[in-house]
């Protein structure tokens, strides 16, 4: 079992995409979760996803002008999803905020970027993404996804997005770069693991990950 890890780990390493090869009229960045309440503080934050703001705040600086769209989690008290996971990203609340690394960067572009509220792990049901993706899918042809965690809200968007291009038929690139997205540790969910483990299966089924964009 532990080989065939190892082998996942082999089959999603040794690729790195050039930022220039990628149209920016063509490209958007997707940032999935950045918030305060995985981050910084709060339940279902974590010390990992720390370890890759610098990589976020690079990658965001160098796509300025770029199509940007921040998923924010933000919850009500009667969530369902609290039946899944502990109370986290209340509305209104500090853990439902973007990151100070983040904040500034993705508020001075108002023109390009779009921040969407979602209630779900998964971003791609956000009513405001469904907007969003009305008015740029046939503009769009690369998505760069990153973020938290990524073996859950990073994995159901990205999974999603690619399935709903491939049964329209259109070639879309949906790209994970490693670097620039993570996951956490909790009890026996094992935040190395999982990490491989669910980049894998999202490279299995299309998806381009990469170790990083330079």
């Amino acid at each position: 079992m532990i080989n065939k890890i190892f082998d996942m780990e082999k089959e999603i390493s040794g690729k790195i995409l050039n930022l220039a090869d990628l149209p920016k009229e063509k490209t958007a960045l997707i940032v999935v979760d950045m918030v305060n309440g995985f981050v910084h503080q709060g339940a279902l934050s974590s010390q990992r996803v720390t370890e890759i703001i610098s990589n976020l705040v690079a990658i965001n600086e160098r796509t300025n002008g770029f199509k940007k769209i921040f998923f924010l989690d933000q919850h009500d008290e009667n969530s369902v999803e609290f039946k899944n996971y502990a109370v986290h990203c209340l509305k209104d609340s500090i853990e439902s905020e973007l990151i100070p690394g983040l904040r500034e960067e993705a508020t001075t572009f108002h023109s390009n970027t779009t921040m969407i509220p979602k209630n779900s792990t998964n971003g791609f049901h956000a009513p405001g993404f469904k907007l969003w993706l009305d008015e740029n899918e046939d503009i769009i042809e690369n998505y760069i996804i990153v973020g938290c965690e990524v073996d859950i809200c990073v994995s159901h968007f990205a999974t999603t997005l690619k399935t709903y291009f491939n049964q329209k038929n259109l070639c879309r690139r949906i790209i994970v770069p490693v670097d620039s997205v993570e996951t956490f540790d909790f009890g026996i969910h094992d935040g190395d693991l999982m990490k491989v483990i669910s980049l894998w299966e999202m490279q299995s089924n299309g998806i381009e990950v990469v170790d990083s964009i330079i």
